[in-house]
């Protein structure tokens, strides 16, 4: 692995490992800077080098997928369920590369207290990853990043008000798959909040595990 690579697979798991704390915390300030930053600053680096993305959805250009993935909050529970709608390179070096890898997602809520207990929601995700190396035999190590839009069914979700059904989804992920992409498994985080378009917005930020397969 790169240096650039080490050093941003330390900090990624410096501040995935302290997510217990922070979901305690009334703000995640750090990892919802770094979702939204990072994601910004993938694209202004692919417009800097003059990627070009034959299309948008990557369709035919790699393998489609199921995702699914369990998170929580500090007082919601969620499961989701993926539709990644393929995978294509925009961008590559000898040591790094970086992908398009969009996808669909429906998810269900289910608050601990407050009313209403449920919600679903269904969102656009046009995720990037960055493709960080091997760091042992068979096995790729990779950082997703996101900032996706979507709605949920109420603006309300046990104690937390929402204001709004249209809500952003900034994501990012420390995945690891096999040297295949038979498999994927990640450690994420989600912040889905209106961007404070209408107030209160009450935030909910996710920490969660899922596993992604490639469709037959």
């Amino acid at each position: 692995m790169t240096r650039v690579s080490k050093c941003l697979v330390a900090s990624m798991a410096l501040l995935l490992s302290s997510a217990h704390g922070l979901a305690q915390a009334e703000e995640k300030a750090a990892l919802k800077s770094m979702a939204v930053g990072g994601s910004l600053m993938s694209w202004a680096w692919l417009a800097w080098q003059g990627a070009t993305i034959d299309s948008a959805l990557c369709t035919n250009q790699g393998p489609s997928g199921l995702r699914f993935e369990a998170s929580k909050d500090r007082e919601l529970r969620a499961a989701s369920l993926g539709w990644r709608l393929g995978e294509c390179t925009a961008w590559r070096s000898q040591a790094l590369a970086l992908q398009l890898a969009p996808r669909l997602q429906l998810g269900a809520w289910q608050a601990l207290q407050g009313e209403p207990r449920r919600l679903v929601d269904a969102a656009f995700i046009p995720a990037l990853r960055w493709n960080l190396g091997s760091p042992a035999a068979g096995l790729r190590l990779d950082l997703e990043l996101g900032i996706g839009a979507g709605f949920i069914s109420h603006s309300r979700i046990g104690e937390r008000q929402k204001s709004t059904n249209f809500q952003f989804f900034d994501v990012m992920g420390l995945g690891l798959r096999s040297a295949d992409a038979r498999w994927r498994l990640s450690l994420d985080y989600r912040h889905v909040s209106n961007a404070d378009i209408r107030k209160p917005n009450q935030a909910v930020d996710f920490i969660g595990l899922s596993v992604e397969v490639p469709m037959l």
